[in-house]
């Protein structure tokens, strides 16, 4: 390990990955002027299990165990991860000591430029390209009919995907956050909202992971922590990790804070204050692959700032999901995993694992 003037980061190597972790060092940089902060890139199983989805694999931490590992070996001194990817159930002597301030956690539905399409408009003949089951089950809810493909690889790669000249895909389905951390913006077709596609627990936050007991570190990553977007991740996380959730299930939330007087949402700027993080609304669904079986909750609590409230309010939406017959289709989903998304590369390359055609 390296004196403690200096700060190594570590992360995978994908283009997006190295884009977060960019701004978390200069953010460091910034408000640490006399240290140095250096990056470590990696790669993950994720990563190098490109020709099969994701919910086939059944197992968590595809974009963590590699960057653990060094983290435990103290080849680094923290971690960025998209929290989206950071299982519910952190390893023991680690903890997320720093979620920033969230981007955008809408979906997008991204097409060719110059092709523009309402969702309602999508149905029989129609390639809907996503790697989530998430989105896949409730696309096929919203647009009955349509061809679910998996599509893998960085933003990049699949951007290119969708736009070659035999392409299958008439759009894909990506997070917002992660085109406009590459500059994608021009890309986005059209935003999904909360009533048309419920996002994935943490989508839109960067997260930053450290040994538990590294006090300097904390004290160094402690600053970038947004408490706004902390309760809505843990409350959202709660969630997840009662319903024993993560990749290869099909869970959205969306938590917003509001004012009790009319339970309208609360604008960014007075988000500002801590005076208005007390009331948050927290929406789930659990659905089924083909999207015709739901189960939906929503509940609102006075969190009052407090990460623990936060928590138990994602308690209590699971509870209602759970009462509704959650655990009966994720029971399902589990089963058919393999089934979950056409794969659309080389027979050699699905029988990875497992999935087989």
């Amino acid at each position: 390990m390296t004196s403690t003037n200096e700060f190594v980061i570590g992360t995978r190597q994908s283009a997006l990955a190295m884009a977060q972790t960019v701004q978390v060092q200069n953010k460091l940089k910034d408000q640490n002027p006399s240290l140095d902060f250096t990056l470590l890139g990696m790669t993950t199983t994720g990563d190098k299990i490109q020709g099969q989805p994701l919910s086939s694999i059944g197992t968590t931490a595809l974009f963590t165990r590699e960057l653990e590992i060094a983290l435990e070996n103290k080849e680094c001194h923290m971690l960025v991860h998209s929290l989206k990817d950071v299982p519910t159930k952190v390893k023991a002597g680690f903890v997320i000591g720093a979620m920033m301030e969230r981007e955008e956690p809408n979906d997008v539905v991204v097409m060719r430029p110059g092709e523009f399409r309402e969702l309602k408009d999508f149905g029989e003949g129609d390639v809907v390209g996503t790697s989530s089951v998430r989105r896949a089950s409730q696309i096929r809810r919203l647009c009955p009919g349509v061809q679910v493909k998996d599509v893998r690889g960085n933003v990049n790669t699949r951007l290119a995907k969708l736009d070659a000249a035999d392409s299958p895909y008439t759009c894909l389905l990506l997070a917002a956050a992660g085109l406009q951390r590459l500059n994608f913006d021009n890309r986005i077709t059209t935003k999904l909202p909360p009533n048309t596609m419920l996002h994935a627990v943490g989508q839109g936050s960067i997260a930053i992971e450290c040994r538990s007991d590294d006090e300097e570190t904390l004290a160094l990553i402690k600053p970038l922590d947004h408490l706004p977007t902390r309760l809505r991740c843990e409350a959202e996380r709660s969630v997840m990790r009662i319903l024993e959730g993560g990749c290869s299930v099909p869970i959205g939330v969306w938590t917003e804070f509001v004012t009790p007087s009319s339970t309208s949402s609360s604008t960014e700027a007075e988000l500002a204050s801590t005076a208005s993080v007390k009331t948050l609304r927290l929406r789930a669904l659990v659905a089924s692959l083909d999207g015709q079986d739901i189960a939906e909750a929503e509940a609102v609590a006075d969190v009052k700032g407090d990460v623990e409230l936060a928590i138990e309010l994602g308690r209590t939406v699971a509870s209602l999901l759970l009462s509704k017959g959650a655990g009966k289709i994720l029971e399902k989903v589990l089963q058919d995993r393999h089934t979950t998304l056409v794969p659309t590369e080389t027979v050699e390359e699905q029988k990875v694992k497992g999935w087989e055609v």
